[in-house]
């Protein structure tokens, strides 16, 4: 028997983006489909980030890429449903210091 959902945790963010307990402590990582790292004006990962972990590097040319601080990283994957095209992931720890698709 299948354990039974609140509407509240079925349509909630938490539902659809925390990883299991028994997997380690998790980081976001940026995927290669980035809007920003393409040249397109977006920055919407970054708003959510309440322990500013994830922050726009800007560039040369007034672009601004998303770079992510793994150290500062708590992995509650706020900024995975914002991303309009799903860059964003959640991976084991230890992957580095700053990760970037730059």
């Amino acid at each position: 028997m299948s354990p039974q959902l609140s509407r509240r945790a079925l349509f909630g963010r938490a539902a659809r983006i925390q990883p299991p307990e028994t997997q380690g402590p998790r980081v976001a990582v940026l995927g290669g489909g980035c809007l920003a790292v393409q040249g397109v004006a977006c920055g919407s990962c970054a708003d959510p980030c309440a322990p500013r972990a994830l922050k726009m590097h800007a560039l040369l040319g007034g672009r601004a890429i998303p770079l992510i601080d793994v150290a500062v990283c708590s992995g509650c994957g706020d900024c995975l449903n914002v991303c309009p095209v799903g860059a964003l992931t959640l991976a084991p720890a230890g992957l580095g210091e700053n990760t970037s698709c730059a």
